[in-house]
C-alpha cells in the first residue's frame, strides 16, 4: 500500500510516501515535508510499524519536517551517503534561503544498490542514486509490487530542477533515460512533487 501525503513547507508542497505491508502493517515513510506532527498522527491513527524514514534526498522541503518528527517518533532517519552534507548546510539543502536553517543529521546511511527490507521482509526496496538534481537524489524500487519512489529526480511530464549545488542537466539526464526509464513500462512512479505516473508515460518525453 502506498499513502500519498502532500505537506507543506511555507508554501512550498511536497509529497510523503507511507509505503506499509497491509497485512502486517510494517513499512516505511519516504520524506518528511515540514509536518513532522501531522505524520506522527498519522502512524498512531493508522497503526503503522514504520521502521524508517527514508530521504529521497535532501533539500528543505523533503526534511523540514525531521527535527518536529523525532520529537513524537523514535524512528531512524537515512540519507544517501552523499547526502550528510545536505542535511547540515543550509546552503546545500537550501533552507539558509529561507530564514529557516535547516541543519540535521541523519541516523544511518544507504547506497547504491543497496536493498531495503521490513524486517520481515514484507517490503522491499532497491537504491537506486540518480544524480543530477542532486547527488544524493535516489528512486526506491520495488520490483515485487511495481512502483518506484522517485523523490525529485523525474516528475508526471517533467523533471527536477538542476541548478541547485551538485545538480547537473546532463547527469540528470542520464540517471533518468539509464536508470528509471529502463524500468519495466508499467512501473508506477510516485514523485516528490507531482501525481504518479508510469515509466510507459513517460518515455516519450526522453526519446
Amino acid at each position: 500500500m502506498v499513502k500519498r501525503i502532500v505537506t507543506d513547507y511555507n508554501g512550498y508542497d511536497a509529497n510523503a510516501f507511507f509505503c506499509v505491508d497491509d497485512k502486517t502493517k510494517h513499512g516505511f515513510l519516504f520524506d518528511c515535508g515540514a509536518e513532522g506532527k501531522r505524520l506522527s498522527d498519522i502512524i498512531d491513527k493508522e497503526g503503522y510499524i514504520i521502521e524508517k524514514l527514508i530521504i529521497t534526498h535532501g533539500h528543505f522541503d523533503h526534511i523540514g519536517g525531521v527535527e518536529e518528527f523525532r520529537k513524537f517518533k523514535n524512528i531512524p532517519v537515512y540519507i544517501h551517503e552523499n547526502g550528510k552534507r545536505f542535511l547540515s548546510d543550509p546552503e546545500y539543502n537550501l533552507s539558509a534561503h529561507l530564514g529557516n536553517i535547516i541543519s540535521i543529521e541523519a541516523d544511518g546511511y544507504f547506497k547504491d544498490s543497496d536493498l531495503l527490507l521490513t524486517k520481515g521482509g514484507e517490503l522491499c526496496f532497491r537504491v537506486i542514486n540518480t544524480k543530477g538534481h542532486t547527488d544524493d537524489s535516489c528512486v526506491f524500487y520495488n520490483e515485487k509490487e511495481g512502483y518506484a519512489i522517485t523523490g525529485d529526480t523525474i516528475f508526471r511530464g517533467t523533471y527536477g530542477n538542476y541548478r541547485f549545488p551538485t545538480g547537473d542537466y546532463g547527469t540528470l539526464m542520464r540517471s533518468i533515460r539509464e536508470k528509471v526509464l529502463t524500468l519495466p513500462p508499467e512501473t508506477v512512479l510516485y514523485s516528490g512533487h507531482t501525481l504518479a505516473t508510469t515509466v510507459a508515460a513517460e518515455r516519450p518525453y526522453y526519446i
